[in-house]
């Protein structure tokens, strides 16, 4: 997997996860129309932007009604050495904040993708369908097994967010069943408390979590990353900081 789509996606929705035993949402903190944006930094170089956009409109898809969000990164001229151009759509159940069907257009250097995922979570499994560029047509590609309750990147994203943090007291941890394209693993949080964040517009109150990171060649360590999440707007990750082997990332909202 090419390095810097793994540490973006990681690092922005903590991968594709399904929290262990019953998480304590809050669904309505699922704001329609909302748009976010983010910048990466690689040290003092800015190197890339992030957006989330949530659709201004609900979407009934059988007996369920869905929200369809979006999440977009690239790089800038100051990493053209490895470009990236991706963008990430799913319609997300209201209700449980699982994914119905997905789509990912990915752009990375000369590789390219496009990819529609069908998630059946009665069934634990999920249908991939990928773009022939000869023919302009989606053709099936495979089928595999999913964990209970598993969610895509961009559910990832909100699942986070839509947690009631509040439950959680320092010290306390819970745990995250990963799965990102076709591995699974998990990962433990650890909530930190609460702390200030100084931003460009001003102090904000977050709560601190640290996920651990899968062991790998990038990342310093298995806990190389600090995520800081707004308390008092609906849970919008505002900061988020890695320690990797070439240095530290930075991806903050603008």
């Amino acid at each position: 997997m090419n390095r810097i789509r793994y540490i973006v996606i990681s690092l922005l929705t903590f991968c594709c996860i399904g929290i262990s035993g019953q998480p304590i949402l809050d669904v309505h903190r699922l704001l329609l129309g909302e748009t976010l944006n983010y910048k990466a930094s690689w040290g003092f170089l800015n190197i890339g932007t992030a957006t989330t956009k949530s659709d201004r409109r609900l979407y009934k898809i059988g007996q369920n009604v869905y929200c369809k969000i979006q999440l977009e990164g690239s790089t800038n001229g100051m990493a053209r050495l490895f470009y990236l151009n991706d963008r990430w759509m799913s319609y997300i159940d209201i209700h449980n904040i699982t994914t119905q069907k997905a789509y990912r257009k990915i752009r990375e250097g000369r590789y390219k993708l496009d990819e529609l995922t069908y998630f059946y979570p009665e069934q634990k499994k999920a249908e991939i369908w990928c773009l022939n560029y000869q023919t302009e047509k989606f053709q099936f590609r495979k089928v595999y097994k999913t964990p209970v309750n598993i969610r895509d990147v961009v559910a990832g994203f909100m699942m986070i967010r839509l947690m009631d943090l509040s439950k959680y007291n320092p010290g306390g941890r819970f745990v995250i069943d990963g799965f990102y394209e076709d591995t699974g693993y998990k990962i433990d949080v650890l909530m930190c408390g609460m702390e200030y964040v100084k931003t460009d517009r001003g102090k904000v109150l977050c709560y601190k979590v640290k996920p651990t990171v899968p062991k790998n060649k990038v990342f310093q360590d298995v806990n190389a990353v600090d995520v800081w999440i707004n308390v008092n707007k609906p849970y919008q990750i505002v900061s988020i900081q890695a320690r990797l082997i070439l240095g530290n990332l930075w991806i903050e909202q603008i």
